[in-house]
């Protein structure tokens, strides 16, 4: 049975991949408490798998490191002494060399780092992952349970989230090659959302009120750190970026399902699986 090292493995979507790729896979679960990403060890715990999938680094707005190119760096240099052939690594939809916001520049260093490692790569830059514990999730619950969810603007700026259990999908395919070798694809979802009618609906669900904040007002609160949304966060949200599904389905092979629709069965993406 091939085997895949997770770093980050403590976090959300590692834990969520990870849940995937057991039974069909043997998995190495890196972190920082454990193996951690500096020193031999690192390259010790990768020796025999096919495929890294670097999720470390927070992916959240303001969280220590941001994408960390220092650890990225150590980790693509140890799976490449460690014979890995395939490493993934999960960026942030907006990333570019125009971006002067910390958290694109961080994730944008790292994304060097990974492709320069000469390594088989796919870099994938997520719009937000949703889907119980993540990061936007845990934001809007935690405005609900207050009594309203707040909205910066006029909301009509739109983000393009995506199934934390299909982002984990287009992970898992991206680590065995093929359509996705030396990419650099957008992961998001089908649908561009409007954010005030995202937090409309989910405000409905947790019986909440929603409340619009002057743009001004809002920035000024975020500044402050007397805001539910970081100046990183205000900086992603409004930022109106848009990914090409597009060319992630071509690659995966398949849909991915709306974030809006109710839950049902998927069809299997079409075409072959691919080798393990």
């Amino acid at each position: 049975m091939d085997s895949i090292a997770v770093t980050g493995a403590s976090g959300f979507m590692a834990r969520r991949l990870l849940s995937k790729l057991r039974g069909r896979f043997e998995t190495v679960e890196i972190s920082r408490s454990g193996v951690g990403y500096g020193g031999a060890g690192l390259a010790r715990a990768m020796r025999g798998c096919r495929a890294v999938a670097h999720l470390a680094g927070s992916g959240e707005p303001g969280g220590r490191g941001y994408g960390n190119a220092e650890v990225s760096r150590s980790v693509a240099r140890a799976a490449a002494g460690a014979g890995v052939r395939t490493i993934v690594y999960l960026s942030g939809l907006g990333v570019s060399a125009r971006s002067t916001s910390a958290y694109f520049a961080s994730k944008l260093a790292a994304e060097k780092e990974i492709v320069s490692s000469g390594l088989e790569y796919s870099v994938l830059r997520p719009s937000y992952i949703v889907g119980g514990s993540d990061y936007l999730s845990r934001s809007l619950r935690a405005q609900a349970r207050r009594g309203e969810i707040l909205v910066p603007g006029d909301g009509a700026y739109a983000i393009q989230p995506v199934r934390a259990d299909d982002a984990a999908s287009v992970i898992e395919r991206a680590l065995l090659g093929g359509r996705f070798s030396n990419r650099v694809l957008d992961l998001v979802g089908p649908e561009k959302i409007p954010f005030a009618k995202y937090a409309r609906a989910f405000a409905r669900r947790h019986r909440a009120a929603v409340r619009r904040v002057p743009l001004a007002e809002s920035v000024r609160a975020a500044v402050s750190g007397r805001f539910p949304y970081s100046v990183d966060d205000l900086c992603i949200l409004l930022g109106g970026f848009e990914g090409d599904y597009g060319a992630l389905r071509r690659a995966y092979g398949g849909d991915l399902l709306p974030v809006t629709a109710p839950r049902r069965a998927r069809a299997a993406p079409r075409g072959r699986s691919p080798p393990r």
